[in-house]
């Protein structure tokens, strides 16, 4: 069983060890321009050689990410609670953010340039409207759908409304806001990444923009690298909140 589950783990990364042979030798045979499809050894010595820069980049990409990650997170919860128990906001709230999340966010990003400027807000905000709309979703859901005699059994037992709400509410929510973050994460990052292109002068973004100004495609290859990296160990530390949250279940447990 444990050999079935490490072979398991290892497959994903020897389909990638055999899709980067297949590129580093193919790409050639096919007479395919470095400047257009950059060979994996090629890429990889521009990162090293850029490891510093990269570096640097990720770290003003991922502060701006990850602040308006919490952002959305904890203005996404205090809103879902509201509509929760101020049932009459339902009907105002969700067709106002169904409307302004059907705006690309995207195209408006150069107005947010021109309104908080070229510094960080701009990033942070774009940031923060992206994750706002999955961590509200997946907070309303996860908060609001408890039977009402789950409610009932909690009050006759005496639970308080601040008990009911952190031991029955809140984590019955986890795993949904969880899985919001997943996705939101992600956004986040798009945010602040297309912030930088539109207007700015640090952040992996902007790595991206002189890569593709000079016509220097492994250091754009190198750049995205940086950034699927990144993203990966996002994800990975809020599945691990995840679990660490969840020791409860059972099905956690026996992970």
């Amino acid at each position: 069983m444990a050999e079935t589950s490490l072979v398991a783990r290892l497959r994903p990364l020897l389909f990638l060890a055999v899709l980067l042979l297949a590129w580093e030798i193919g790409a050639p045979l096919l007479g395919i321009p470095g400047y257009v499809l950059p060979l994996p050894s090629a890429i990889a010595a521009r990162f090293a050689e850029t490891a510093s820069i990269q570096l640097h980049g990720l770290a003003m990409t991922g502060m701006t990410t990850l602040v308006g990650l919490v952002l959305a997170l904890v203005f996404g919860v205090l809103l879902a609670l509201l509509v929760i128990y101020v049932p009459m906001l339902r009907s105002i709230v969700m067709p106002l953010l169904a409307a302004f999340n059907s705006i690309p966010k995207i195209a408006v990003a150069p107005l947010f340039v021109i309104w908080f400027g070229l510094g960080v807000e701009s990033k942070i905000i774009l940031a923060f409207l992206l994750a706002l709309f999955p961590i509200f979703v997946n907070s309303l859901t996860g908060l609001g759908e408890i039977e009402a005699d789950v409610i009932d059994l909690s009050t006759l037992a005496g639970g308080t409304r601040w008990r009911i709400f952190t031991k029955v509410r809140l984590m019955n929510a986890v795993p949904y806001i969880t899985d919001a973050l997943k996705v939101a994460f992600p956004l986040a990052l798009v945010g602040s990444i297309v912030g930088e292109f539109i207007g700015g002068n640090d952040g992996i973004g902007h790595l991206i923009l002189f890569g593709q100004f000079n016509m220097d495609t492994p250091l754009v290859f190198a750049a995205l690298v940086s950034i699927t990296a990144f993203t990966t160990l996002g994800i990975g530390a809020v599945s691990l909140f995840e679990r660490m949250a969840l020791t409860w279940r059972p099905s956690q447990r026996r992970r």
